[in-house]
Order: structure tokens, then C-alpha cells, then sequence
């Protein structure tokens, strides 16, 4: 009997976000403002995780789920090592809504001319290319060490409905896409425009 390993994760609808009064502005063309960098904006997100295991040669099964909330700040700005601007990004956690935040990393991200980038776990990915077009196409790690992974852009500039908040400009990026015979992977992200990602999506069957 095979081995089968489902995980998924969904950062699930925007709950709020703000800025502070004496934020930056970041330049909103060519598609700057589907990736907002403010010092003082904040924005919470309810996460669902699912692991699935089958039972192999005796071996019970695990089915593991997990729900809970994250909040991401934009702390603060820096220089980075090419002397441009960078956003240091605060995260927390909690289990429910009645918990207080505990810190649980430090992040950043940063706007070029031509991509907007994020370090994540010290490794930097490639979000968004611009302009954005649906004719663009962009290896999401090129600025890293992993293999390459190809994003590109989908339903452009759609409004969507997640919970029981609307966004009228909306863009997806499919970052994977991947079927055989024993794998199946399946991402994409969801970017609203002056809020920035409101929905992800991670699935992984091998």
C-alpha cells in the first residue's frame, strides 16, 4: 500500500488591517498597491491546517487539524544589503480570538521597480512581477536557492466576496500546478488591491 500525505493550508479572509498616521506611501502603479507596504498597517488572517497519513503495514493513520489566527505587522523600514528600503514585518499567533498575540517570528518585505519580494524563514520569494499582466510568467524562487518555481497570474482585477468582506479589484497568482501519477500540488494566492494577500492556498498529495 502506498503512502499518501495530504496538507493544506488556507489563510482565510482579511479580518482587519490599518495604518498608522505617519505611514509611507508606496507608489501604486504598475500594480505597487496589490502589495501595500505601510509602517503601522496590520492584518489578521484565520488559518486552517489538514494533514492526512494513511495507515501502512499496521501503522495507524495520523489526521491532524489545525485552526488558528495570525497577525502580521509592518513594524518598521531598514536599508538591506543592496541600500534599498525593506519593511521588517512582525508575526503573531493565538488559538482563539479571547487569547492574547504571542510573537512567534520577524519577517520582511521589500518593493522593487520590477517584483515585490518577501523573506520568509530567511528564504526570499518573488510574490509579484510587474506590471502585472497575464502574459507575465516568473520563477517565484529566483532570488534563493530552491529549484525553480514558476508563477504566473490569473483572474485579473475581479471582485470577489470572502466571508463577509468584498474586495472589488482582485488578482491570483497560480503558483503550482502539478499532476502525476503519484503527486498532486496545487497553490495559489489571492492579492486585493490597496489590502494585499487576503487568501492562500496549499495542497500536497504524494
Amino acid at each position: 500500500m502506498k503512502l499518501r500525505q495530504v496538507f493544506g493550508f488556507l489563510f482565510l479572509t482579511m479580518v482587519a488591517s490599518s495604518c498608522s498616521e505617519d505611514s509611507e506611501t508606496t507608489t501604486t502603479s504598475p500594480g505597487y498597491d496589490y502589495f501595500p507596504l505601510e509602517t503601522g498597517m496590520y492584518t489578521t488572517y484565520e488559518v486552517d491546517s489538514i494533514f492526512h497519513d494513511q495507515p501502512l503495514a499496521g501503522v495507524p493513520g495520523i489526521h491532524d487539524t489545525a485552526h488558528y489566527f495570525l497577525k502580521e505587522v509592518v513594524d518598521s523600514t531598514f536599508l538591506d544589503a543592496e541600500g534599498e528600503t525593506g519593511y521588517r514585518i512582525v508575526r503573531y499567533k493565538r488559538d482563539s480570538t479571547n487569547q492574547e498575540w504571542n510573537l512567534t517570528d520577524i519577517w520582511s518585505a521589500k518593493l522593487s521597480p520590477n517584483n515585490a519580494e518577501r523573506i520568509e524563514e530567511n528564504l526570499r520569494y518573488v510574490k509579484l512581477a510587474f506590471p502585472i499582466s497575464r502574459f507575465s510568467n516568473w520563477d517565484g524562487n529566483a532570488l534563493n536557492n530552491l529549484d525553480e518555481w514558476r508563477f504566473s497570474y490569473d483572474s485579473l482585477y475581479i471582485p470577489r466576496q470572502y466571508g463577509d468582506l468584498n474586495f472589488q479589484e482582485m488578482v491570483t497568482v497560480d503558483e503550482r500546478f502539478f499532476l502525476t501519477e503519484v503527486n498532486d500540488e496545487f497553490a495559489y494566492e489571492v492579492y486585493a488591491k490597496d489590502v494585499g494577500l487576503i487568501f492562500r492556498h496549499h495542497k500536497v498529495l504524494f
